[in-house]
Protein backbone atom coordinates (compact mmCIF):
# COMPACT_ATOMS: atom_id res chain seq x y z
CA UNK A 1 0.00 0.00 0.00
CA UNK A 2 2.57 2.24 0.47
CA UNK A 3 4.15 4.72 -1.95
CA UNK A 4 8.17 5.27 -2.44
CA UNK A 5 9.89 7.47 0.17
CA UNK A 6 10.98 10.78 -0.76
CA UNK A 7 15.02 9.95 -1.23
CA UNK A 8 13.80 6.57 -3.34
CA UNK A 9 11.64 8.93 -5.39
CA UNK A 10 14.50 11.30 -5.95
CA UNK A 11 16.32 8.65 -8.43
CA UNK A 12 19.28 7.13 -6.33
CA UNK A 13 17.63 3.81 -5.11
CA UNK A 14 20.27 1.38 -4.46
CA UNK A 15 22.36 4.26 -2.74
CA UNK A 16 20.50 4.27 0.70
CA UNK A 17 18.43 1.53 2.47
CA UNK A 18 16.65 3.38 4.93
CA UNK A 19 12.87 3.38 4.46
CA UNK A 20 11.30 5.79 6.87
CA UNK A 21 8.72 3.96 8.96
CA UNK A 22 10.06 0.37 8.32
CA UNK A 23 12.34 0.11 12.10
CA UNK A 24 13.09 2.61 14.71
CA UNK A 25 14.99 2.60 18.00
CA UNK A 26 13.13 1.38 21.04
CA UNK A 27 12.82 4.59 23.42
CA UNK A 28 10.27 3.49 26.64
CA UNK A 29 8.13 6.14 25.83
CA UNK A 30 4.92 5.25 23.46
CA UNK A 31 4.75 6.74 20.87
CA UNK A 32 1.79 8.11 18.34
CA UNK A 33 1.34 4.69 16.05
CA UNK A 34 2.86 2.16 18.12
CA UNK A 35 0.25 0.55 18.79
CA UNK A 36 -2.09 0.00 15.47
CA UNK A 37 -4.41 -2.68 16.81
CA UNK A 38 -8.20 -1.76 16.69
CA UNK A 39 -10.40 -3.11 19.28
CA UNK A 40 -13.25 -5.80 17.95
CA UNK A 41 -15.47 -3.69 15.48
CA UNK A 42 -18.94 -4.02 14.64
CA UNK A 43 -20.16 -1.75 11.86
CA UNK A 44 -23.78 -0.53 12.40
CA UNK A 45 -24.68 -0.53 9.03
CA UNK A 46 -23.35 -2.82 5.41
CA UNK A 47 -24.19 -0.34 2.77
CA UNK A 48 -25.06 -1.98 -0.49
CA UNK A 49 -21.87 -1.77 -3.16
CA UNK A 50 -21.16 -2.83 -6.52
CA UNK A 51 -17.86 -1.44 -7.18
CA UNK A 52 -15.32 0.53 -4.45
CA UNK A 53 -13.55 2.56 -6.86
CA UNK A 54 -16.61 5.99 -5.98
CA UNK A 55 -15.78 4.90 -1.82
CA UNK A 56 -13.47 6.39 0.26
CA UNK A 57 -12.17 5.52 3.49
CA UNK A 58 -11.58 7.85 6.93
CA UNK A 59 -8.12 7.67 6.84
CA UNK A 60 -7.72 9.03 3.49
CA UNK A 61 -8.34 12.45 4.89
CA UNK A 62 -5.27 12.71 6.24
CA UNK A 63 -3.16 10.29 2.94
CA UNK A 64 -1.79 12.84 0.00
CA UNK A 65 -3.20 12.73 -2.57
CA UNK A 66 -1.62 11.57 -5.64
CA UNK A 67 -1.25 15.25 -7.15
CA UNK A 68 0.00 16.27 -3.53
CA UNK A 69 2.51 13.50 -3.74
CA UNK A 70 3.74 14.19 -7.42
CA UNK A 71 4.06 17.71 -6.55
CA UNK A 72 6.21 17.24 -3.61
CA UNK A 73 8.44 15.16 -5.64
CA UNK A 74 8.51 17.22 -8.47
CA UNK A 75 9.97 20.10 -6.07
CA UNK A 76 12.03 18.05 -4.04
CA UNK A 77 14.22 16.98 -7.29
CA UNK A 78 14.07 20.81 -8.51
CA UNK A 79 15.85 22.00 -4.55
CA UNK A 80 18.18 18.77 -5.42
CA UNK A 81 19.01 19.79 -9.21
CA UNK A 82 19.43 23.18 -7.62
CA UNK A 83 21.43 22.44 -5.19
CA UNK A 84 24.01 19.72 -6.76
CA UNK A 85 24.24 22.59 -9.65
CA UNK A 86 26.27 24.61 -7.49
CA UNK A 87 29.20 21.99 -7.06
CA UNK A 88 29.07 21.55 -10.64
CA UNK A 89 26.78 18.87 -11.46
CA UNK A 90 23.73 18.27 -13.78
CA UNK A 91 21.39 16.55 -11.96
CA UNK A 92 18.23 15.53 -14.72
CA UNK A 93 14.66 16.57 -13.72
CA UNK A 94 12.31 14.82 -15.86
CA UNK A 95 8.91 16.37 -16.30
CA UNK A 96 7.28 13.43 -15.74
CA UNK A 97 7.03 13.26 -11.93
CA UNK A 98 5.07 16.51 -12.11
CA UNK A 99 2.19 14.78 -13.39
CA UNK A 100 0.86 11.31 -12.19
CA UNK A 101 -1.07 9.01 -14.47
CA UNK A 102 -4.30 9.49 -11.86
CA UNK A 103 -4.02 12.99 -10.37
CA UNK A 104 -6.87 13.05 -8.52
CA UNK A 105 -6.63 9.69 -7.91
CA UNK A 106 -7.22 8.15 -4.15
CA UNK A 107 -4.11 7.33 -2.11
CA UNK A 108 -6.28 4.43 -0.65
CA UNK A 109 -6.40 2.95 -4.14
CA UNK A 110 -9.56 1.86 -3.37
CA UNK A 111 -9.78 1.36 -7.28
CA UNK A 112 -8.12 -2.07 -6.66
CA UNK A 113 -7.91 -2.67 -3.39
CA UNK A 114 -10.54 -5.00 -2.96
CA UNK A 115 -8.98 -6.51 -6.08
CA UNK A 116 -11.15 -5.63 -9.21
CA UNK A 117 -14.25 -4.51 -8.21
CA UNK A 118 -15.75 -2.68 -11.96
CA UNK A 119 -17.27 -4.55 -14.78
CA UNK A 120 -16.80 -2.53 -17.61
CA UNK A 121 -12.71 -2.80 -16.27
CA UNK A 122 -12.93 -6.30 -15.46
CA UNK A 123 -14.91 -6.93 -19.18
CA UNK A 124 -12.07 -5.01 -21.13
CA UNK A 125 -8.66 -5.26 -19.05
CA UNK A 126 -9.12 -8.34 -16.56
CA UNK A 127 -7.05 -8.26 -13.18
CA UNK A 128 -4.75 -6.21 -15.71
CA UNK A 129 -5.05 -2.49 -14.42
CA UNK A 130 -6.34 0.43 -17.02
CA UNK A 131 -3.81 1.81 -18.98
CA UNK A 132 -4.76 5.31 -17.30
CA UNK A 133 -3.78 3.97 -14.12
CA UNK A 134 -0.03 2.77 -14.79
CA UNK A 135 2.29 5.73 -13.84
CA UNK A 136 4.96 6.43 -17.03
CA UNK A 137 8.13 5.37 -16.10
CA UNK A 138 10.88 7.95 -15.08
CA UNK A 139 13.41 8.42 -17.93
CA UNK A 140 16.70 6.45 -16.86
CA UNK A 141 19.49 8.58 -15.57
CA UNK A 142 23.37 7.50 -15.59
CA UNK A 143 24.58 6.16 -12.14
CA UNK A 144 25.77 8.91 -9.72
CA UNK A 145 29.65 8.92 -9.51
CA UNK A 146 31.16 8.54 -6.08
CA UNK A 147 31.42 12.55 -5.73
CA UNK A 148 27.93 12.92 -6.91
CA UNK A 149 26.39 10.64 -4.24
CA UNK A 150 29.05 12.21 -1.41
CA UNK A 151 27.43 15.29 -2.86
CA UNK A 152 24.04 14.40 -2.91
CA UNK A 153 23.61 12.32 0.33
CA UNK A 154 26.32 13.98 2.52
CA UNK A 155 26.82 12.28 6.04
CA UNK A 156 23.44 10.52 5.58
CA UNK A 157 24.24 7.18 7.35
CA UNK A 158 24.56 4.03 5.20
CA UNK A 159 24.59 0.90 5.05
CA UNK A 160 27.74 -1.07 6.16
CA UNK A 161 29.80 2.25 7.22
CA UNK A 162 31.96 2.91 4.72
CA UNK A 163 33.70 5.56 6.72
CA UNK A 164 32.87 9.14 7.36
CA UNK A 165 31.54 11.15 4.65
CA UNK A 166 33.63 13.96 3.14
CA UNK A 167 32.42 17.49 4.85
CA UNK A 168 33.36 19.83 1.12
CA UNK A 169 33.82 18.95 -2.10
CA UNK A 170 35.80 21.46 -4.45
CA UNK A 171 36.36 23.77 -1.05
CA UNK A 172 32.37 24.45 -0.54
CA UNK A 173 31.30 22.82 2.10
CA UNK A 174 28.55 20.04 1.57
CA UNK A 175 25.04 20.40 3.22
CA UNK A 176 23.76 18.71 6.27
CA UNK A 177 22.69 15.16 4.86
CA UNK A 178 23.50 16.75 1.00
CA UNK A 179 21.50 18.42 -1.49
CA UNK A 180 18.57 15.81 -0.56
CA UNK A 181 18.60 16.51 3.33
CA UNK A 182 18.65 20.50 2.16
CA UNK A 183 15.79 20.21 -0.05
CA UNK A 184 13.75 18.15 2.87
CA UNK A 185 14.42 21.18 5.27
CA UNK A 186 13.24 23.74 2.57
CA UNK A 187 9.99 21.80 2.06
CA UNK A 188 9.69 20.17 5.16
CA UNK A 189 8.42 16.70 6.07
CA UNK A 190 5.52 16.26 4.33
CA UNK A 191 6.13 13.50 2.74
CA UNK A 192 7.88 11.40 4.94
CA UNK A 193 4.98 11.14 7.96
CA UNK A 194 4.07 7.67 7.75
CA UNK A 195 1.15 7.01 10.45
CA UNK A 196 -1.48 7.73 7.56
CA UNK A 197 -0.28 5.24 5.84
CA UNK A 198 0.31 2.85 8.50
CA UNK A 199 -3.42 3.33 9.89
CA UNK A 200 -4.04 2.30 6.00
CA UNK A 201 -2.26 -0.55 6.01
CA UNK A 202 -2.64 -1.98 9.60
CA UNK A 203 -6.83 -1.27 9.03
CA UNK A 204 -6.79 -3.73 5.49
CA UNK A 205 -4.50 -6.12 7.55
CA UNK A 206 -6.73 -6.46 10.45
CA UNK A 207 -9.92 -6.35 8.58
CA UNK A 208 -9.28 -9.43 6.71
CA UNK A 209 -9.06 -11.91 9.95
CA UNK A 210 -12.53 -10.05 11.21
CA UNK A 211 -15.49 -12.39 11.41
CA UNK A 212 -17.69 -10.71 9.06
CA UNK A 213 -14.96 -10.44 6.31
CA UNK A 214 -14.05 -13.88 6.63
CA UNK A 215 -17.57 -14.82 6.21
CA UNK A 216 -17.63 -12.64 3.05
CA UNK A 217 -14.99 -14.13 1.60
CA UNK A 218 -16.30 -17.64 1.84
CA UNK A 219 -19.76 -16.87 0.24
CA UNK A 220 -17.80 -15.26 -2.76
CA UNK A 221 -15.29 -18.68 -2.94
CA UNK A 222 -18.72 -20.49 -3.08
CA UNK A 223 -20.09 -18.16 -5.53
CA UNK A 224 -16.71 -18.71 -7.84
CA UNK A 225 -16.80 -22.44 -7.12
CA UNK A 226 -19.94 -22.75 -8.76
CA UNK A 227 -18.73 -21.36 -11.63
CA UNK A 228 -15.40 -23.35 -11.81
CA UNK A 229 -12.70 -21.43 -9.97
CA UNK A 230 -11.09 -22.27 -6.46
CA UNK A 231 -9.81 -19.13 -4.50
CA UNK A 232 -10.19 -19.02 -0.84
CA UNK A 233 -10.16 -14.69 -0.94
CA UNK A 234 -10.37 -12.15 -3.39
CA UNK A 235 -6.45 -11.47 -3.72
CA UNK A 236 -5.66 -14.44 -4.83
CA UNK A 237 -6.51 -14.14 -8.57
CA UNK A 238 -3.76 -11.14 -8.41
CA UNK A 239 -1.08 -12.74 -7.32
CA UNK A 240 1.68 -13.96 -9.63
CA UNK A 241 2.84 -12.64 -12.86
CA UNK A 242 0.26 -10.81 -15.17
CA UNK A 243 1.22 -11.91 -19.03
CA UNK A 244 1.80 -8.61 -21.54
CA UNK A 245 -2.22 -8.52 -22.06
CA UNK A 246 -5.16 -10.01 -20.86
CA UNK A 247 -6.42 -13.47 -22.32
CA UNK A 248 -9.87 -14.09 -22.84
CA UNK A 249 -9.98 -16.87 -20.00
CA UNK A 250 -8.76 -13.89 -17.56
CA UNK A 251 -11.09 -11.88 -18.85
CA UNK A 252 -13.91 -14.13 -17.75
CA UNK A 253 -12.99 -15.07 -14.63
CA UNK A 254 -12.33 -11.43 -13.77
CA UNK A 255 -15.65 -10.75 -14.84
CA UNK A 256 -17.04 -13.72 -12.64
CA UNK A 257 -15.07 -12.30 -9.90
CA UNK A 258 -16.65 -8.74 -9.76
CA UNK A 259 -20.00 -10.73 -10.54
CA UNK A 260 -19.47 -13.21 -7.16
CA UNK A 261 -18.36 -9.54 -5.34
CA UNK A 262 -21.79 -7.94 -6.64
CA UNK A 263 -23.86 -11.11 -5.38
CA UNK A 264 -21.89 -11.21 -1.89
CA UNK A 265 -21.76 -7.59 -1.40
CA UNK A 266 -18.41 -8.91 -0.90
CA UNK A 267 -17.22 -5.01 -0.82
CA UNK A 268 -20.15 -3.18 0.73
CA UNK A 269 -18.89 -5.38 4.18
CA UNK A 270 -15.42 -5.13 3.68
CA UNK A 271 -16.17 -1.38 3.21
CA UNK A 272 -17.93 -1.29 6.29
CA UNK A 273 -15.77 -3.30 8.48
CA UNK A 274 -12.08 -1.44 7.12
CA UNK A 275 -13.97 2.53 8.19
CA UNK A 276 -15.35 1.08 11.31
CA UNK A 277 -11.52 -0.16 12.19
CA UNK A 278 -10.23 2.95 10.59
CA UNK A 279 -12.27 5.36 12.79
CA UNK A 280 -10.86 3.91 15.82
CA UNK A 281 -7.23 4.25 14.80
CA UNK A 282 -7.92 7.73 13.77
CA UNK A 283 -9.55 8.50 17.15
CA UNK A 284 -6.48 6.96 19.15
CA UNK A 285 -3.98 8.88 17.02
CA UNK A 286 -6.24 11.97 16.49
CA UNK A 287 -3.59 14.73 18.00
CA UNK A 288 -0.84 13.03 15.75
CA UNK A 289 -2.68 12.88 12.80
CA UNK A 290 -3.86 16.52 13.03
CA UNK A 291 -0.08 17.54 13.39
CA UNK A 292 0.66 15.13 10.26
CA UNK A 293 -1.96 16.88 8.05
CA UNK A 294 -0.82 20.39 9.28
CA UNK A 295 2.62 19.11 8.43
CA UNK A 296 1.90 17.73 4.72
CA UNK A 297 -0.05 21.44 4.36
CA UNK A 298 2.58 23.52 4.69
CA UNK A 299 5.04 21.24 2.54
CA UNK A 300 2.27 21.19 -0.50
CA UNK A 301 2.25 25.21 -0.15
CA UNK A 302 6.27 25.24 -0.30
CA UNK A 303 6.24 22.80 -3.29
CA UNK A 304 4.30 24.73 -5.29
CA UNK A 305 6.12 28.02 -4.67
CA UNK A 306 9.03 25.82 -6.09
CA UNK A 307 7.31 24.23 -9.06
CA UNK A 308 6.04 28.22 -9.70
CA UNK A 309 10.02 28.93 -9.62
CA UNK A 310 9.96 31.19 -6.43
CA UNK A 311 12.04 30.45 -3.81
CA UNK A 312 12.21 28.87 -0.09
CA UNK A 313 14.71 29.08 2.75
Amino acid sequence: MYRATAVLALGVAGLLTTVSGCGSSTTPEQRPGDNLAAPHVSPTATRSLSSSASISLPIEEYLLKNDEHSQILYASKLLVRQCMARFGFDYAVDASWKSPADPKGDAANMVRRYGVSDTETAARYGYHPAPDMVPAAPASTQPMSDAESNVFLGDTPGPGGSGPAPKSYKGQKIPSHGCSGEAERKLGKGLQERLPEDINDASFQQSMSTPQVTAAFRSWSTCMKKHGYTFQNPLEPLRGQLPASPSAAEIERAKTDVACKQKTNLIGTWVAVESAIQKKLIEKNQEALTQVRATAQKTIEQSAKVSAGGSVS
